[in-house]
C-alpha cells in the first residue's frame, strides 16, 4: 500500500530464488496504483489491486495462488539469503505448516491455510502470531530447529510508518480481547521503548520524527471510533 520505492527493491530479491509463483496483491491509492502495476509487470509478477487491510490482502493472494504450498511476507522485509533446496525437502513431508524464523520461513499447505480461515481479518497487531496458533491447534506442523536463511527490513518513510502503527494500535483491543492471557504483553509501550532506545542512540531528525509519529498514533487511534470516514482517508491518501 503506497510503498512504490519499497516494492521496487523487495521484488528483484525474491525473484533471485525459483518460486513457481510470486503475487502482490495492492491497495494503493491511484498515484502509486499504476506504477506498482507497471512493475510488476515488468518483472513478470502477476499483480491484483484490492482495496482492504493487510490480512484481507494476504487471504486474498492465497486465493488466487495456484501452487500446493503458499509463502505470505510483507513488501518490507527483504530477503537476504534463503535455502530453497531444503525448504522444497521440507515441503515433502507430511505436514501442513512450516515454521522456522519467522519473518524467512512462514509457509503454509495451501488448502490448510484457507481451510483454516486465513489471518484473521479483525486483527493486525498480533495476527502473526494468531495464525500461528492456529496452524499449531489444527494442523501437522514442521518446525525446523534453525533458520533456513537470513531477513532484514527496509527503511520507512515516516507516512508510511504513520499509517502502520495506525492501523496496529486500531486492533491491539481485539487481539488481548482473542487471548486475554497476553494483555500483559504491553506489545505497544515495548515498541515505544524501542523506538526511543534507537532514537537515543541515533539522534537524527527522521529518527524523532519517526519516535512522534509512533507516539501520536497510539494516541489518536481511538478517536477512529468516533470519526472512521476521516481516519480512512488519510490512509488511503
Amino acid at each position: 500500500m503506497d510503498r512504490y520505492e519499497i516494492l521496487k527493491q523487495s521484488l528483484p530479491l525474491i525473484l533471485k530464488y525459483d518460486f513457481d509463483e510470486i503475487i502482490v496483491v495492492d491497495s494503493s491509492g491511484p498515484s502509486q496504483r499504476y506504477k506498482n502495476e507497471e512493475l510488476c509487470r515488468r518483472l513478470g509478477v502477476k499483480y491484483y489491486h484490492k482495496l482492504g487491510n493487510r490480512e484481507e490482502a494476504r487471504n486474498f493472494g492465497v486465493g488466487k495462488a495456484k501452487g500446493d504450498w503458499v509463502s505470505v511476507r510483507d513488501d518490507d522485509i527483504k530477503l537476504i539469503s534463503l535455502d530453497m533446496k531444503t525448504l522444497r525437502e521440507v515441503m515433502g513431508k507430511d505436514c501442513d505448516f512450516i515454521h522456522a524464523t519467522a519473518k524467512c520461513v512462514w509457509v503454509f499447505r495451501r488448502d490448510f491455510f484457507l481451510k483454516i480461515g486465513g489471518y484473521d481479518t479483525k486483527l493486525c497487531i498480533g495476527d502473526d502470531y494468531d495464525i500461528t496458533h492456529r496452524a499449531y491447534k489444527y494442523g501437522k506442523v514442521c518446525k525446523l530447529p534453525h533458520s533456513l536463511g537470513e531477513t532484514g527490513e527496509f527503511k520507512k518513510a515516516v507516512k508510511m510508518h504513520w499509517k502502520g502503527m495506525f492501523s496496529y494500535s486500531l486492533t491491539i483491543l481485539t487481539f488481548f480481547k482473542k487471548y486475554p492471557f497476553l494483555k500483559f504483553a504491553l506489545l505497544i509501550p515495548y515498541r515505544l521503548f524501542v523506538v526511543s532506545k534507537e532514537l537515543m542512540a541515533k539522534r537524527t531528525k527522521d529518527d524523532f520524527i519517526n519516535f512522534i509519529v509512533t507516539v501520536t498514533g497510539s494516541l489518536l487511534s481511538p478517536l477512529y471510533l468516533v470519526n472512521p470516514k476521516l481516519f480512512d482517508k488519510l490512509l488511503v491518501q
